[in-house]
């Protein structure tokens, strides 16, 4: 009997002792058995701080609130049994983050080189460009149109003779022209004198923002067409700002070239260079 009770007493661990220093803070001694079934001392100096928190009155007011229904006669202070502080958040850690970066970069790459190598034409100009986007969408639209509904004749000699063989029908600004003679424009030939280029725009800024903000001193603009990104539908900072009249295209040119809007320095220039 006294080797048991010998026994059972090396098997009990020293109870846990708290002793409350003079600069306020606690020091915990308290004993356990580690790995190798040995007795050991752990040791733990605690510091009890206050931390004041300044809130709005009715948030403070609300919290005095009596607790009813599942809650009633419980203490102040949410109860984390029925209560949930926060929200979820769906955390996945990896060990390859370095790996899974350079896959990510990789497949940024892929995509980069074949947007460069599906390159959108425009069916009118020939263009990087959406088709619906061309600037000249107005002109060359109207000319082939114009071609499609009156295609030229299969023979040249037949659309020149004026007899009664029936001729294929040739525009008025082809008309009473010389073999071999160039096309000298006409009237579908688009007029870009008064038409100005404006560079370093926000990617923020659309149409109605060019023409009733930007250039919104100026009633004589014909036509904005702001060039965008045909993926992602975002501007590339480039617009085509067209003039009823040169002198406007003029006083455009001097009072923004130069200036600053939407945090972008702008530059406008002529769209056709001036001979």
């Amino acid at each position: 009997m006294a080797t048991g009770s010998w026994a059972d007493e090396e098997d009990e661990l020293p109870p846990t002792r708290i002793i409350d220093n003079k600069d306020g803070t606690k020091l915990v001694i308290s004993y356990k058995f580690n790995e190798d079934n040995k007795k050991v001392q752990i040791t733990q100096k605690i510091k009890h701080t206050m931390i004041r928190e300044h809130v709005h009155p009715a948030v403070a007011a609300r919290r005095k609130w009596k607790k009813y229904g599942a809650e009633k006669d419980k203490p102040e202070g949410p109860d984390l049994s029925t209560t949930q502080i926060g929200d979820p958040v769906q955390l996945k850690l990896s060990f390859n983050m370095k790996q899974a970066e350079l896959e990510e970069e990789e497949k940024q790459k892929a995509e980069q080189k074949s947007t460069t190598i599906n390159v959108f034409k425009c069916r009118y100009c020939g263009g990087e460009h959406f088709t619906a986007r061309c600037p000249y969408k107005e002109t060359l639209g109207s000319m082939s149109q114009s071609t499609a509904s009156n295609p030229p004749p299969e023979d040249e000699s037949s659309g020149n003779a004026g007899g009664s063989g029936g001729s294929g029908y040739v525009p008025p600004h082809l008309r009473n022209r010389k073999p071999g003679e160039a096309s000298s424009g006409g009237k579908f030939e688009r007029d870009d004198s008064t038409t100005l280029r404006v560079t370093q725009l926000n990617e923020i800024v659309d149409e109605d923002m060019i023409r009733h903000e930007l250039f919104g001193n100026f009633r004589s603009i014909q036509r904005v067409n702001l060039v965008r990104n045909r993926e992602t539908g975002k501007s590339k900072g480039l617009a085509y700002v067209a003039f009823a009249t040169i002198s406007d295209a003029e006083r455009a040119l001097e009072m923004y070239n130069g200036k600053g809007y939407h945090n972008l320095i702008l530059q406008l220039e002529w769209s056709k260079p001036k001979k």
